[in-house]
């Protein structure tokens, strides 16, 4: 019994259809979501990061220059240990806007992670002159000349954050002011410790 063409090939190819139907409709909801300001923003612990992942890659396919979904997938990369994968979004990121402040810190830290922290410190370096009152900056920037063993230029740096003048309303400063005062002490007391070691 032979049926008629039309009638097999919309049996056949209804479901087809369907899952491309269905597949595009995921998709534009995604984009829906991740383009509202409410939902933009996937912090660590909003929803497991491989999931974010998957969901920032969707999102990159279908708008590549959205610089700020890149920051945010090459801060996933980095929380799963992906640096290389990382590299490439805040590399990506850099060329397009190459003052971008999250990039370039977030470029750093991984440059630390690879230990390269020649890199690492001319990243953070690079950062300060374009951003010079972000606080832990000055304190990142040490932290990397601490693991270089350069501890008279990490308390240099931590000194030179500290002298930078805060607004007492900054919760975001005054964090990091008192993480470069610990950091400061921290070189004081190994400085100490060393010196007592030697008497």
């Amino acid at each position: 019994m032979i049926r008629n063409p039309v009638f097999i090939f919309t049996h056949l190819m209804l479901p087809i259809k369907y899952q491309i139907l269905r597949r595009v409709l995921f998709c534009a909801l995604l984009l829906f979501f991740f383009s509202s300001p409410a939902t933009a923003h996937v912090e660590k612990g909003s929803m497991p990061d491989s999931v974010a992942e998957m969901e920032y890659r969707i999102l990159l396919e279908f708008e590549p220059d959205n610089l700020e979904a890149r920051n945010k997938l090459g801060m996933i990369l980095y929380r799963r240990d992906k640096f290389e994968a990382a590299e490439s979004e805040f590399n990506y990121v850099l060329k397009k806007d190459p003052g971008n402040i999250d990039a370039l810190t977030a470029l750093a830290r991984v440059n630390i992670r690879l230990l390269n922290y020649k890199q690492a410190v001319a990243l953070f370096r690079k950062a300060l002159a374009i951003n010079p009152d972000d606080m832990y900056i000055y304190y990142y920037l040490g932290q990397t000349m601490e693991m270089q063993e350069n501890l008279s230029g990490a308390k240099d740096v931590y000194k030179k954050g500290l002298s930078r003048e805060i607004s007492s309303q900054d919760e975001h400063a005054a964090e990091a002011r008192q993480a470069l005062i610990e950091a400061l002490n921290d070189i004081q007391e190994s400085k100490e410790t060393t010196l007592g070691q030697n008497r």
